[in-house]
């Protein structure tokens, strides 16, 4: 009966948060097919450091039946020879409901990903974050995943039940101050555990696609291009914490 009731709980906290009048939308276009860089910042010409084997570019960015799709391809050239793609919202944001809806890409060695994050890269000193990642070596599962001041607090692998790169489903993660549950097309998948601790500090919501180097070749897989890979992502919502 506990059970149920913590269950039930879950769900108003995810019905309220999720209610479309309090909803923030981050439309990705401003009109179609072009990019809102009101609301986005679109990474270009530069790779997240040495884990990374394609450099960020704003062509890799574009839209497809008026989805934001995220492409890697052989186009790089500044800093590394693949081309890969982020955005992330000018807006920073805290505790609520994160919800996106979206298609992994696939292929050994890449990653497609939708989280919050706030680090070094906004010119703080900590590094909070939380994640939803696709690991193209195996995309019927997602990762999910946590960081306070920089430290991962425990990834953990969601079976999906179905191939992530060739479905559209709804992801969403709901934050607050005593706990972190992530949602599969609305259903509870995962939560923190009661009293430990938790990011603290708001942060941008990113979408990206990228491509590991062989440091993160046990976690990513071995990557080396064969040809183009892309993700899509529908939209994306955020509901602040009532």
């Amino acid at each position: 009966m506990a059970q149920l009731f913590r269950l039930l709980g879950l769900a108003c906290i995810f019905i309220a948060l999720a209610t479309p009048a309090q909803a923030k939308d981050y439309p990705f276009f401003l009109p179609y097919p072009k990019i809102d860089t009101g609301k986005w910042y679109v990474a270009n010409g530069w790779a997240n450091g040495d884990i990374q084997s394609c450099e960020w570019r704003a062509s890799a960015i574009g839209g497809r039946d008026k989805n934001l799709l995220l492409t890697l391809s052989d186009k790089g050239g500044k800093v590394r020879p693949i081309s890969c793609a982020e955005m992330q919202t000018k807006d920073i944001n805290g505790y609520g409901a994160y919800a996106t809806r979206m298609r992994a890409a696939k292929g050994s060695g890449l990653n497609t990903a939708f989280f919050t994050y706030i680090g070094p890269a906004q010119g703080v000193n900590h590094h909070d974050e939380i994640d939803f990642e696709f690991l193209g070596k195996d995309t019927t599962k997602v990762q999910t995943n946590y960081y306070i001041d920089g430290k991962p607090q425990g990834a953990v692998l969601i079976d999906l039940g179905y191939d992530a790169s060739k479905e559209f489903h709804d992801y969403t993660f709901v934050w607050t101050p005593t706990k972190i549950s992530w949602f599969i097309d609305k259903k509870l998948v995962r939560e923190t555990k009661a009293g430990v601790p938790l990011p603290t500090h708001p942060g941008k919501i990113f979408v990206t696609i990228w491509s590991g180097s062989d440091i993160v070749k046990d976690w990513l897989g071995h990557f080396e291009y064969k040809q183009d890979a892309d993700a899509e992502f529908s939209w994306v919502k955020y509901t602040p914490l009532p």
